[in-house]
């Protein structure tokens, strides 16, 4: 990566190009770091970079460590790029900013400051009044966007929750089950945004979808799309559907997987199937239409999933909707018409309108398919308060 400035005053593209080397770093992970944020920092002389770093998972070493190491002594008077402000705070390892001003590090460039409270723009504060040159909000929008899920779950007090859905023109899902010639997925999308729906299941621990999308789709729900990109974590997604009384006997895709089933099935003669198939059973409390979502997370939370995708169908979608638990809800649009389809469940779209103040975050075009981005908590908002 060449980031030499072309003119003398150009530090500002100098300062996005490395940052943009460490934000690389962040998300090329072989394992997603959840519930630690990824962090990727650079350690720059000259021009050059002479330490990498990148942060693996909970009692790992952070970034800046990694990259100093790297660098050793010729980190004196360098500059340390990192897309998460350095912490002042010992958890699990060791507080970083110590250890970068015993570097030598003369300069550090922060892409945000650190959501934590318990850091709150501590470890600037701690680099510059000790003489350390500190600058924050370099390629902020993009740091931000990665460790979105740490951010609005105060840190993962709960599980962070993504809603995928790919709809037509007239608002359907897919077909009609009884119009399709075999149960192979029907994709309304192009293969560039199915790409992009491939690299997020890479971002989260769990794609859940519900039981009528298995029996119609047969679906693998892993990230195999994007096997070959650098820039994202390496490690599947684990795959699960909800199926509050175990009808579904039909198998699925993968080796092992949840089944989130209702307390009264625990006895039904299909769970032994299941199981030798490789599924997990957990079970959840039920409300009157169905698995309560919210129990549906709390279990998740238990098992140690800090992140999830929840892919449809449209009822299982609503529900989360209608209980107000979607963080993140990413939407892709295909310029077809289906007419008579799987659309969104009246009642339970109806009952989700209530809950229905998403901001818009961002717009792209992957192909002939239309993307939005709307996120439950103001992400414009957010990102004014971590580049302070």
């Amino acid at each position: 990566m060449n980031c030499q400035p072309h003119h003398d005053d150009d530090q500002v593209s100098v300062d996005r190009c490395f940052m943009n080397e460490a934000l690389a770093l962040a998300r090329g992970v072989p394992d997603r770091t959840w519930p630690n944020p990824p962090v990727g920092a650079v350690v720059v002389r000259g021009g050059k970079v002479i330490g990498r770093g990148s942060h693996l998972g909970p009692g790992q070493p952070h970034a800046e460590p990694v990259a100093l190491d790297e660098a050793g002594p010729e980190a004196r008077g360098a500059t340390l790029y990192v897309t998460l402000e350095p912490c002042n705070h010992r958890g699990r390892t060791a507080p970083c900013v110590p250890r970068i001003l015993a570097s030598g590090i003369s300069r550090v460039v922060a892409a945000i400051r650190d959501p934590n409270p318990l850091v709150a723009g501590g470890g600037g504060r701690y680099l510059r009044d000790r003489g350390v040159e500190v600058i924050v909000g370099v390629q902020a929008e993009e740091a931000l966007d990665l460790v979105w899920p740490f951010v609005v779950t105060d840190c993962f007090q709960r599980t962070y929750v993504e809603l995928k859905t790919a709809i037509s023109l007239d608002g359907k899902f897919a077909p009609l089950v009884e119009e399709r010639k075999d149960s192979a997925p029907v994709y309304l999308t192009g293969s560039k945004a199915r790409h992009d729906v491939h690299r997020r299941r890479r971002l989260v621990d769990l794609v859940l979808v519900g039981e009528g999308t298995v029996r119609a789709d047969s679906p693998r729900l892993d990230g195999r799309l994007a096997r070959s990109d650098a820039d994202v974590p390496v490690a599947e997604p684990t795959a699960g559907y909800v199926d509050s009384d175990l009808s579904w006997t039909g198998g699925f895709n993968r080796e092992s997987y949840f089944v989130f089933a209702g307390e009264q099935a625990s006895g039904v003669a299909a769970r032994s199937d299941i199981e030798r198939d490789g599924g997990r059973i957990v079970f959840c409390a039920e409300g009157p239409k169905g698995l309560d979502p919210a129990s549906i997370l709390a279990e998740a939370s238990a098992l140690g999933i800090s992140t999830m995708m929840v892919e449809g169908g449209p009822r299982l979608a609503s529900s989360f909707l209608a209980a107000n638990l979607i963080d993140r809800w990413v939407n892709y649009l295909a310029p077809v018409v289906i007419g008579r389809g799987i659309g969104w469940p009246q009642e339970g779209f109806g009952s989700m309108l209530p809950h229905g103040d998403f901001h818009l975050t961002r717009v792209s075009r992957f192909g002939k398919d239309l993307m939005t981005i709307h996120d439950n908590r103001s992400f414009s908002n957010t990102l004014s308060e971590v580049i302070i």
